[in-house]
């Protein structure tokens, strides 16, 4: 596909106002520089550096294969925003690598539930992905062991981001634009006059005032909203690991060369173990069972008992997982690292963004599930779109001519009975 390079245009309406951002992650940093465009005068608060949360410790992929058509239209805006990232972000570099993602599916998955599901991808735009059976996976992924599959989507657009120039870059872009990043300042409290937000203040004694206040504090936005007198988030704080394997030194006698190891697409196994290549190491995670967390700035990188790269601990089992259906990983070295953070997660894994029912001047944008990254110009352009408008949305039109998408099952309020299902 012709990659047409087009900035898209700011969201109308809203100039003259202040919007205080709350969070300094991808979502409030890309939240920020989308309201800058608007005209509005921004400033966002960090409560440690920009990116400390989930965007630093994020497995970092991007995908557009999801259950939940709204998603499936947001998260092809965001591949085509990263696809055109340099022209977007001034003075920044190339962030995404498009290796794509393979879903494998065995006796378990309804093939015909699954063929539905691509044929929905596709009517919602995304005509790259396609069902393949297991002689069509054999054919592109030699290296892969198709004993027991039953077939495989496939959608190579998909792929993998550079956290780290998402917003680092994007901070700068929104700084130039104008907006004020304060760093290292928690917010402590807020001032609030029945239900409209006049200030809040900063553990440094700072107060900012504002007429809007955007709730991108990710895993702390519960807390964030309480300080406020808003709504009970259902958000619940959810640890991952990532494991990574010491990659190859020779060519695998399983079928995968040196020079397939870069190629790798993101591999989701039947059970939601996944890898894909980070430089010259193989990213892995599973779905775990941990403890009940509680999230704080300063336990993100603990890892629980059990969680670490001993020969009994969880990474073994994830590295025996992947090696079912990518034997390669056998011949590859040992678990160099494990690494950790926090998922947002709601009900049904569908992020949450909305004007407060309690406080009439408080959006939030958080609950991301474990996407935050790759829906960050999404999420931005969602923000965005509602401090113009004023109130909650049903809908909202994105540009490159993708259409309207509909913005109910994102809606604070929402009854939480229709789960995103490609979740792991």
């Amino acid at each position: 596909m012709e990659k047409v390079k087009t900035v898209p245009g700011p969201v109308a309406g809203g100039s003259g106002r202040t919007v205080c951002v709350i969070g300094g992650g991808v979502t409030g940093i890309l939240s920020a520089w989308e309201m800058a465009r608007m005209g509005l005068k921004v400033i966002l608060v960090e409560a440690r550096n920009l990116g400390n949360g989930a965007s630093s410790r994020s497995a970092a992929c991007i995908r557009a294969q999801f259950s939940t058509p709204s998603t499936v239209r947001g998260m092809l805006y965001s591949i085509h925003f990263f696809e055109r990232w340099t022209d977007i972000i001034a003075n920044s570099q190339a962030c995404l690598k498009q290796n794509g993602y393979l879903f494998l599916k065995n006796y378990t998955a309804d093939l015909e539930a699954v063929k539905n599901q691509v044929a929905m991808q596709q009517e919602a735009g995304l005509k790259e992905v396609r069902f393949l059976d297991q002689d069509g996976l054999n054919e592109i992924f030699p290296y892969i062991d198709s004993i027991g599959l039953t077939g495989a989507t496939w959608c190579p657009r998909d792929g993998f981001l550079s956290p780290g120039i998402v917003y680092q870059d994007g901070g700068e872009a929104a700084r130039a634009l104008g907006v004020e990043v304060v760093q290292n300042d928690e917010v402590v409290a807020a001032h609030v006059s029945g239900s409209v937000a006049s200030a809040v203040s900063l553990k440094s004694g700072r107060v900012v005032e504002a007429d809007i206040f955007l709730n991108a504090a990710n895993v702390w936005a519960p807390g964030i909203s309480r300080l406020f007198g808003g709504m009970d988030l259902p958000i619940k704080a959810e640890r991952r690991y990532l494991y990574f394997l010491a990659g190859l030194n020779a060519d695998s006698e399983w079928g995968l060369g040196l020079e397939d190891f870069p190629k790798l697409p993101m591999m989701i196994t039947p059970s939601g173990a996944y890898c894909r290549p980070d430089n010259r190491q193989l990213m892995t995670g599973w779905l775990q069972h941990t403890g009940p967390a509680v999230a704080t700035l300063d336990n993100q990188d603990e890892i629980e008992a059990g969680f670490g790269l001993g020969s009994n601990e969880y990474g073994t089992a994830v590295r025996k997982e992947i090696t079912q259906f990518l034997p390669a990983a056998q011949d590859m070295g040992k678990l160099t690292a494990v690494t950790t953070g926090f998922y947002d997660t709601t009900p049904d894994h569908n992020p949450l963004f909305g004007y407060d029912a309690r406080i009439g001047n408080l959006i939030h944008a958080a609950g991301l599930s474990g996407h935050g990254l790759m829906h960050s110009p999404f999420s931005g352009r969602i923000a965005a779109e509602l401090a113009a408008a004023g109130h909650n949305l049903d809908a909202m039109v994105l540009p490159y001519g993708l259409g309207s998408v509909d913005l109910k099952p994102y809606g604070l309020e929402r009854a939480f009975q229709q789960p995103e299902g490609m979740v792991f």
